[in-house]
């Protein structure tokens, strides 16, 4: 029992010491975070709070200047996680559209314009009919973004050819939404400087790489949930890029518990001197993996734990003054 008490008392001494730093993004730009599924956070540079398809994530802290629903399916309409000010603006579908007519909003100086999405069509499904969806084009600091949870290809999106979108934000799920040659199409047609692919599988939904990698617009930009990114008027093509965000990500690692070998993966928001090291429950330090200067962007190395004994240890991850520990587990 006293040698319990003392692993506890050391794990949380660990954690203390080894802290859990974070790069945040700055207050003058524009920004969006993918919470996950058809979830996403936008903050601009005004400070305007703007949530669209609450439902997926943890990240509703910032109380939202407006909220925007595409239908009224449970997996994209929990207002109930949004904190909301006084005078919040809340668009549902039903006030999006009315008697078939797209309605269009402003608020400050941001413009929405809802759109049709639906896909009663596809494959048989009548899952998200068009009098009951809709999409948005939102535009504010010279950004278009386009945005629709669960939609088929549809030919309404060669009507967005002509608006100069910056961003699409694009589901590929395969069943309730397009699939992601389906969704390369829909690109094409749409025609915006980036494609970032979503909802990419039904609820409850964990993010498929495998079918980002079948979206195969030569303007991918690959978001993950819990990511944020810089919004930028004047982009240019990625061709097929992930994003680099405003903060350093460190992901789990994969797989986890693991025998003997395991992924790391983690981004980097700016070019920094990076330590990655794993140390054991007392604090100790068992394995460098990595000491030295690296690029702004997407990392991953695999490691080899063989000649490491069973158990509980910690990876910690230092780049430049940032700092993020998680645990992981070797089961031999």
């Amino acid at each position: 029992m006293k040698y319990l008490r003392y692993q506890v008392i050391m794990f949380f001494f660990f954690i203390f010491f080894i802290g859990t730093g974070r790069c945040e993004a700055g207050p003058n730009s524009d920004s969006l975070k993918y919470l996950g599924h058809a979830s996403i956070k936008i903050k601009t540079s005004e400070g305007k709070v703007i949530y669209i398809d609450p439902y997926a994530g943890t990240d509703y802290a910032d109380s939202a200047d407006i909220v925007l629903i595409m239908h009224e399916h449970s997996d994209h309409n929990v207002l109930t996680l949004v904190r909301k000010k006084a005078t919040c603006h809340v668009i549902r579908s039903a006030d999006a559209m009315k008697s078939g007519v797209y309605q269009s909003f402003t608020t400050g100086n941001i413009k929405i314009a809802s759109v049709a999405a639906y896909n009663n069509q596809l494959r048989n499904l009548s899952y998200h009919l068009k009098s009951q969806c809709v999409g948005y084009v939102l535009e504010f600091d010279g950004i278009k973004l386009y945005h629709t949870g669960d939609t088929g290809n549809i030919p309404e999106m060669a009507n967005l050819a002509n608006q100069n979108i910056t961003y699409a934000l694009l589901p590929i799920d395969s069943l309730y939404t397009m699939s992601p040659a389906e969704a390369t199409q829909a690109a094409a047609m749409i025609q915006a400087k980036h494609d970032i692919p979503i909802h990419t599988m039904s609820p409850p939904d964990t993010y498929s790489d495998a079918k980002v990698s079948r979206f195969t617009s030569p303007n991918k930009l690959v978001v993950h949930p819990g990511e944020t990114i810089a919004l930028n008027a004047n982009t240019t093509s990625v061709k097929g890029t992930s994003a680099i965000p405003l903060m350093h990500i460190l992901k789990q690692n994969y797989p986890n518990p693991f025998n003997p070998g395991t992924q790391f993966e983690f981004t980097l928001a700016t070019s920094s001197f990076v330590s990655l090291a794993v140390f054991d429950i007392l604090g100790k330090k068992v394995a460098t993996l990595i000491s030295e200067k690296m690029s702004a962007g997407g990392h991953s190395l695999y490691w080899n734990a063989s000649n490491i004994p069973s158990g509980m240890y910690f990876y910690r991850l230092q780049a430049g003054n940032n700092v993020e520990t998680k645990k992981l587990v070797l089961i031999k």
